[in-house]
Parts: C-alpha cells; sequence; structure tokens
C-alpha cells in the first residue's frame, strides 16, 4: 500500500512538471490576478481583476429571451424532427456500465423532450416585456446588489481568514426575497414560472463565478512555479486552502473546523486527494479511448472518443447516469457542448410547466442539471489552460459553453 502511494505521488509531480514545462509563461497571471500583499508585505490573498463590481439582471434577461426564441423555431420549424435531434443530443456516446438503467435514463429523456416542447406556447414577448414582470426583476435585481455589496466579488482568496467565504454565503436571502416577492405579484404562471427560473439562475451564476475564477487560479497554481507568480510555498499552500475553504457548505460547521484547525495544509491536501482521484477516474475509464495524450492540468485530460480529438473532465461525469468522464471540448465539433446545454438550461424551465409529482420532478431536474452544473464551473481550469498558452480559439469556445453573461473574462 505504501508502495502504491509513493508511485501515485511521483505520477502526480511528473506529470505535474511536464505541464510546467509545457505552458509558455505566467504573463497572463499578472494580467488577470492581483497579488493583495499588506503594507509590511505580508500576502492577504488573490483578486480577479477581471470580475465585474457593478451588477445587473439585465445580460441574464436578454441572453434567457434570445435563447427562448431560438428554441421556439426550431421546435415549430422542424415539429417532425425535433423530438429525435433532442434525443440524439442526449444519447450521443450512451454508456449503461455502472450507474444507470437505458430504460431510466429514456423516461428521463422523453420528459426532457416534453419541457423543451412547453415552450414552444409561450408568449415570449409578452412576458418579457409586462410591467409586473419588469417590476419583479427590477426589484430583486436592487436585493442582489444589497447582497453582493457586502461581499468583494473580485477577492477570490484570502489566506488571513480561514472562515471569510463561510461566513459570506448572503445571496439565497435574495433569492428567497424575490421568489415570495414574485408569488405576490403575479397570478399568470408562464408569466410566474419564467420570472422564478429567471431569479434562481441568477443567483446560481453571480456565485459560480467565483469558483470559476478559482479553478483558473488553480491552473496557474498547480503549473507555475512558486516563484514565477511573486509567491512564497506556502503563500501557495494558504491560497489553496482559501479556494477550498470557500467551497464548505454552509451548514457545514465542523468543516469549516476542519480548515481553521489546519489552515497551512487543508488547501493543499484536498488537491492532491482530488488530483489522485481524478487519475483514477481516468484509469477507469481508459479502455473507452483510442488514444489518451496529454494532462492538460489537475482536471483535464486530451483523449480520441469516438474517433474524434476531444478533452475530458476528470472530475465530474457525463451525467448522473453515464459515469464515464464528461467531454468538455470537442475540437471536431466546437459547438456539441454549447448545444446541449442551452437545450438542457432551457428544459429547466420548461419542466415547471410539466403536469408531475414534485418527487418525480426533482428527480428530473437533478438529471437535467448533471449535464452541465458542476462541469461547466469546473472548466474555469480549462479556460485558464487555454490562456496561459495564448489559445483564443479555446477560449472563445469554453467562454460560450460557460453560459454566464455575468462574467469579465476577457484580459
Amino acid at each position: 500500500m505504501r508502495t502504491l502511494s509513493l508511485l501515485l505521488a511521483l505520477l502526480c509531480v511528473f506529470t505535474m512538471n511536464a505541464s510546467k514545462a509545457e505552458a509558455k509563461s505566467a504573463d497572463a497571471f499578472f494580467k488577470r490576478f492581483q497579488v493583495v500583499r499588506a503594507a509590511d508585505g505580508k500576502l492577504i490573498g488573490i483578486r480577479d481583476r477581471t470580475l465585474p463590481v457593478k451588477f445587473s439582471v439585465t445580460p441574464y434577461v436578454n441572453m434567457v429571451r434570445s435563447q427562448l426564441l431560438q428554441e421556439q423555431s426550431l421546435i415549430n420549424n422542424n415539429v417532425t424532427n425535433y423530438d429525435a435531434e433532442v434525443k440524439n443530443v442526449l444519447e450521443e456516446g450512451m454508456d449503461y456500465n455502472f450507474d444507470g438503467s437505458k430504460q431510466e435514463f429514456d423516461q428521463n429523456v422523453e420528459v426532457v423532450v416534453d419541457s423543451l416542447k412547453k415552450l414552444a406556447v409561450l408568449n415570449i414577448d409578452f412576458i418579457f416585456s409586462h410591467q409586473i414582470f419588469l417590476d419583479v426583476v427590477n426589484q430583486f435585481q436592487g436585493k442582489m446588489t444589497d447582497a453582493i455589496l457586502m461581499l468583494d466579488p473580485t477577492m477570490i482568496a484570502n489566506v488571513n481568514d480561514s472562515t471569510y467565504f463561510y461566513k459570506r454565503n448572503v445571496t439565497y436571502k435574495a433569492v428567497t426575497w424575490g421568489l415570495d416577492f414574485a408569488r405576490k405579484r403575479m397570478s399568470n404562471l408562464p408569466m410566474l414560472n419564467t420570472v422564478s427560473y429567471v431569479i434562481v439562475q441568477v443567483e446560481k451564476l453571480i456565485t459560480e463565478r467565483r469558483q470559476f475564477h478559482q479553478n483558473m487560479l488553480m491552473h496557474y497554481l498547480e503549473n507555475f512555479k512558486e516563484e514565477e507568480l511573486g509567491l512564497t510555498h506556502d503563500e501557495v499552500n494558504l491560497i489553496w486552502s482559501s479556494i477550498y475553504e470557500s467551497r464548505i457548505d454552509w451548514f457545514a460547521f465542523w468543516e469549516s473546523s476542519a480548515a481553521k484547525n489546519n489552515w497551512l495544509k487543508y488547501g493543499v491536501n484536498n488537491f492532491y486527494t482530488n488530483y489522485r482521484l481524478a487519475t483514477t477516474n481516468l484509469k477507469n475509464a481508459g479502455s473507452i479511448y483510442t488514444e489518451v495524450s496529454d494532462r492538460m492540468n489537475y482536471a483535464f485530460q486530451k483523449v480520441s472518443y469516438n474517433n474524434e480529438k476531444v478533452v475530458v473532465n476528470l472530475f465530474d461525469k457525463e451525467s448522473m447516469l453515464q459515469n464515464r468522464p464528461a467531454v468538455a471540448y470537442n475540437y471536431d465539433r466546437p459547438t456539441q457542448v454549447v448545444r446541449k446545454r442551452v437545450m438542457l438550461s432551457l428544459a429547466g424551465l420548461g419542466l415547471s410547466f410539466v403536469p408531475m409529482g414534485a418527487i418525480f420532478k426533482d428527480n428530473i431536474d437533478a438529471f437535467i442539471k448533471s449535464f452541465y452544473q458542476k462541469q461547466k464551473i469546473t472548466e474555469g481550469a480549462l479556460y485558464g489552460y487555454f490562456e496561459s498558452n495564448s489559445d483564443s480559439t479555446g477560449l472563445a469556445r469554453v467562454q460560450a459553453q460557460y453560459l454566464n453573461p455575468f462574467d469579465g473574462l476577457a484580459l
């Protein structure tokens, strides 16, 4: 067992060193990130210069409206083939080796198709231009702005406070208020369901920005030497700890205590544990790939799958019923991932119009989100890879499938 652990550790070191040799320079790190220090030179944390401070709901409302209109056009102009096209997108590369059955998967896909087709009859212009809809959105925007002002949205690591992020889970209060306010103001079900969807998704997109950018930062921490980033070994360890502290659930006080009691090593221990798990995931899935090439960083690997050159996500599965690593990037079909995600995110809205029991609906909602919710956040590390290698094509494609209009990614 000790020998195996040593071999895994050596594998991690070898892979990380190889990645460091491949990376071009740390210039992009300094353009994006600000290393914040006190007057005495002591590290305070890391800021991302590109994260916007001002907040407006408008970019997301416009994006959803545009997506709905485009999907309606696809449904109404392709009545005979739309169902088949949706199924083909979801069933691509199916496997049932571990987590699901074909019958269960097919049943879920049928509900997804039904959910999307419910959107065909929405009067989108009426809903999005109605004064009550606009008022609810504006009032919610005010509450979210107040919540964001309680944070520093540009700070993605704070090494001097081991409960810095744990104490700042405040945006959910704005969601609770917004949903209650909408129910009191609206009697039109399509309008209520749509604005509720917008409220919930806006909060998720705002809160996930930090983790996406932290994953970018983790790419740099892994693939560049400390001195190249203007940091010491212990400072890097503290940054790891702050990143992982920020991912502790608000109710997990015991984990917050564990982070505080082992602050210097908490993050780096988590990182290497997850790195080894990712390596195991690659090993377990290896037989389905015709070629395994470069490990890009801790989370992403270049492989050949189904005769296509793709990048797979070693942290997240393709879906809750497909155990293989998710395809994060397809060199041969660059729109594959973004199309699936737009379709599924809209299916989440359409599901609110499907008559079924709450438990079953929750299961379908979990099935839908399992295709993209975690995957697109982890792809911050993929964005970091493309950024550090000056790959503008890769950057544009990852940003497109990130589907977050609140994020200022460009340097």
